[in-house]
């Protein structure tokens, strides 16, 4: 189930890429959900986002903001590999 979770997450970025530039920023979206299943599934992912969200102050900014728009579930997720935490 877990590969499962990693496919999904990994269409969800890719789907989100393109639609990313819309008017409606639909892809920002798909792109923090596939995240947040990347990063609820795989312990590299977590560490990845987690050094870039320190490393990019306005990147970690962008994503505390647009936690606020996601589902529970995934902004707790994301809220975890915040630049704060550890």
């Amino acid at each position: 189930m877990t590969l499962f979770y990693k496919l999904l997450g990994v269409l969800l970025i890719v789907a989100g890429l393109p639609l990313f530039w819309t008017p409606v920023p639909v892809g920002a979206v798909l792109i923090l959900m596939g995240l947040a299943l990347l990063v609820a599934n795989s312990g590299t992912a977590r560490k990845w986002l987690h050094q870039r969200r320190r490393r990019h102050p306005r990147l970690d900014r962008w994503m505390e903001k647009s936690e606020k728009f996601m589902p529970p579930a995934f902004a707790r997720i994301l809220h975890r590999t915040g630049a704060h935490e550890r």
